[in-house]
């Protein structure tokens, strides 16, 4: 394989490093996917023909991604590479070789509405939020404590699971453990299929899916995993970012490689979100430099309350996109002759809570401009932390409002963050906790969605579950050199609006 005209040096040695154990570190914007595809139609041409390579990921969307990359520019190799979540592989696993399992042959995986069926049924004294969180407790051993003494609950839950001929989605990665720790022909069975292995975003797994790498990953076999541990923010899942800095020890011999030319953000936005993410100390990427020769534009905007908040975000995006009503207009919004440099999809609203999207929501009814909300799978979903798999169907017509967890891994020329508030991030309220790292490592996540210009706003006085807040902006915000920040006061006022200005909005 010949060098592209499209990979950089940096990717091009990641691409063709030999077959030891590789870690990829890859900052946004950096190419990631791009640089994992072309390594494993690399690796391909190594593969004798009962060899395969295994691709994993965490979400159907990003398995599909990397499936098409691959089948659209090498078609050759598409049925030589085997892509999925760990959850899709251990199920082909699993029923391949059930019968050395122990578990029944014709076994089904339970979903999340037959867990919560079958918690009401075994648990039915308990209100529904305690089995909530009776049913994320045995999801959590099963991720991380399973070679642990079992809790009773656990037990209980499990032999009706099995009664029903029921695996839980946990389950699949489990057993598939323990079948590869009682049955050696197995085992190697895999090893010898799989000879190399690509994990994507490697700072998301868990203390299961590392202990599965390691006993597929033999003397014959070779792992390549990229990631960017200043985006680990799925702790609460059982996610563990230090896998990420014990690979070098976990795999021998081992490699860390970095790519750190940035092509998706703007200086000034690069520059900023970099800055708030080394601060901590705790930063593990080297530096990123973009390659977009443009500066950006950070904003910072104080706000009274959310409400406040939510109409400054529907005025600056009515200034985007030229104005949507006669109201923008009649209110000095928007200037008649005023030309659309944006449209709607190319903006993104986030913030931390769901919580926070109603008084975005009625802003921009009122304002008629369209928009998509990531809306929860059910109304019981965790209001901190949300589903990690999110499959969103976006009209590229519509301004975005989403969760800052669902942002992860998109890109928008706009974005705004709304509630960076010392209250919200990092979350401290009443009743719910987080780890001040990894919510900095989310408003990174967050800042580097935005391509070309960034909103960070914050409210003096929130409503929240009910409850008034007074709050301060996020310490976060300290960490950003004043030289990169733009501070915007907005006037709005009424004026006599032209008859013939009138008719160009008709």
């Amino acid at each position: 394989m010949q060098k592209p005209d499209d990979v950089n040096a940096a990717q091009w040695q990641a691409i063709t490093h030999p077959k030891n154990h590789l870690l990829i570190v890859a900052g946004p914007g950096t190419g990631k996917t791009h640089t994992l595809t072309y390594r494993m139609a690399f690796l391909a041409q190594e593969l004798e023909s009962h060899q395969k390579i295994l691709a994993v990921t965490f979400t159907h969307k990003a398995a599909d991604n990397m499936a098409s990359r691959v089948a659209k520019r090498w078609p050759q190799f598409r049925e030589q590479i085997v892509m999925g979540t760990f959850h899709q592989w251990c199920l082909q696993v699993l029923q391949q070789y059930g019968k050395h399992s122990g578990l029944a042959e014709d076994f089904k995986v339970a979903g999340q509405e037959d867990r919560v069926a079958l918690a009401k049924t075994l648990w039915p004294r308990l209100k529904p939020k305690e089995r909530k969180e009776r049913l994320e407790q045995i999801s959590q051993w099963k991720s991380t404590e399973f070679d642990g003494a079992a809790p009773e609950v656990l037990k209980e839950y499990d032999q009706r699971l099995r009664e029903l001929r029921w695996l839980d989605f946990d389950d699949l990665l489990l057993e598939t453990y323990r079948l590869f720790l009682k049955n050696r022909k197995t085992l190697d069975d895999i090893k010898g299929c799989y000879r190399f292995i690509c994990v994507d975003e490697y700072q998301d797994i868990n203390r299961i899916q590392h202990e599965l790498l390691k006993c597929v990953v033999g003397h014959d076999n070779h792992l390549t995993a990229i990631g960017d541990p200043n985006q680990a923010i799925y702790g609460f899942r059982g996610s563990e970012v230090k896998y990420f800095s014990s690979f070098s020890q976990d795999f021998v011999p081992a490699e860390v490689m970095s790519l750190t030319e940035n092509y998706r953000n703007a200086q000034n936005l690069l520059s900023a979100s970099s800055q708030m993410i080394g601060s901590s100390g705790h930063a593990q990427v080297a530096k990123i430099t973009a390659q977009i020769y443009q500066q950006g534009r950070l904003t910072i905007h104080s706000c009274p309350t959310e409400k406040a908040e939510a109409e400054y975000v529907v005025h600056e995006v009515e200034k985007m996109v030229g104005g949507t009503s006669l109201f923008s207009y009649d209110s000095s919004r928007v200037a008649a002759d005023q030309m659309a440099d944006r449209s709607f999809g190319d903006v993104a609203v986030l913030y931390r809570l769901n919580s926070q999207r109603h008084a975005l929501k009625q802003a921009f009814e009122r304002s008629g401009i369209p928009y998509q909300v990531n809306e929860p799978k059910s109304e019981d979903d965790d209001e901190v932390c949300p589903t990690r798999e999110i499959d969103v169907v976006f009209d590229h017509e519509r301004v975005s409002l989403m969760t800052l967890h669902a942002a992860k891994g998109l890109e928008f020329p706009v974005v705004f963050i709304v509630g960076c508030e010392e209250k919200l991030l990092p979350l401290d309220l009443a009743g719910l906790s987080s780890n001040k790292e990894e919510e900095r490592r989310l408003l990174y996540v967050g800042m580097t969605r935005a391509k070309e210009q960034l909103y960070l706003l914050h409210a003096k006085q929130r409503q929240l579950f009910g409850q008034t807040h007074q709050s301060r902006p996020t310490p976060f915000l300290r960490d950003i050199e004043e030289d990169l920040k733009s501070y915007e006061k907005i006037s709005v006022r009424r004026k006599k609006v032209k008859t013939e200005d009138q008719m160009q909005l008709f």
